[in-house]
């Protein structure tokens, strides 16, 4: 009896607005507010940065492969989809994530929760594969 007391709380919590998750406090369901999720691709090393600093998102292409030192660009991004989130940045980079609770292991063996497949890069021609992403 316990248990379905506490799922009838929930429920009404939910019911009544109040806010169940910290995804309710995210941009686009995908980042917690003031955080931000980093996308890192290697070979060659560039990465996309997802800054949640509003209700709104920007972004960082963050270049490490043409010569020039690592160089960080700020931009803006617009979302087309939600789970999976599809987007575009003014880099221009575009692509989707995906949520995929422990099934992205990135360079170092570490395990992701979330799944960047690339569609377009600046300065890449492709083939794009998929890479993890983090929030930090």
């Amino acid at each position: 009896m316990k248990a379905r007391t506490v799922f009838v709380s929930l429920a009404l919590v939910g019911a009544f607005g109040v806010p169940a998750i910290a995804a309710d406090f995210s941009c686009n369901g995908l980042v917690p507010l003031g955080k931000k999720m980093i996308c890192p691709g290697f070979e060659p090393n560039w990465a996309v940065e997802l800054l949640c600093d509003s209700p709104t998102m920007t972004s960082n292409f963050i270049d490490a492969f043409s010569g020039s030192g690592i160089a960080t660009t700020p931009g803006s991004v617009a979302f087309t989809s939600e789970n999976p989130w599809t987007f575009s940045t003014s880099h221009p980079i575009e692509g989707s994530i995906a949520y995929t609770p422990a099934g992205c292991t990135d360079e170092g063996d570490n395990v992701h929760d979330f799944t960047f497949t690339p569609t377009a890069a600046p300065g890449l021609p492709g083939p794009f594969f998929p890479f993890c992403c983090r929030v930090e």
